[in-house]
């Protein structure tokens, strides 16, 4: 009679799986940070909406926006790039910005952001 000897994974499909969970922690750990700051710049926007910002000027709610960012360490986002417009319904505050970075080799990886914030809703 023949004995069953019951065997695990062998050492390349060990490896293959590895470098596979590798990745993808390796993938949590450059991406995480940018939808944290994102989710930052969503809050300021949130913030600022709060406070009475018609009687503002585009520059005070700029300058209100950039103190939220530096509090929260958020230093890849331009201010320059938010745009207000007001109207007779309300002010919007928006931003699209895109982060673009390495993550291996030639490979980049590029993240496209819109936030905005509307007084009227």
């Amino acid at each position: 009679m023949r004995r069953n000897k019951q065997s695990g994974m062998i050492t390349v499909s060990t490896l293959f799986m590895l470098a596979i969970v590798g990745f993808f922690f390796m993938l949590v750990f450059k991406l995480a940070p940018h939808y944290l700051d994102n989710r930052m710049v969503q809050s300021a926007f949130n913030q600022v909406g709060e406070s009475d910002i018609s009687g503002k000027s585009d520059a005070q709610i700029r300058h209100t926006i950039a103190s939220f960012f530096t509090i929260n360490n958020i230093r890849d986002v331009d201010i320059a790039k938010i745009v207000i417009a007001r109207g007779d319904a309300g002010t919007r505050i928006s931003l699209d910005y895109e982060k673009r970075f390495a993550m291996f080799g030639n490979v980049d990886v590029v993240l496209n952001f819109s936030n905005q914030y509307d007084s009227a809703q």
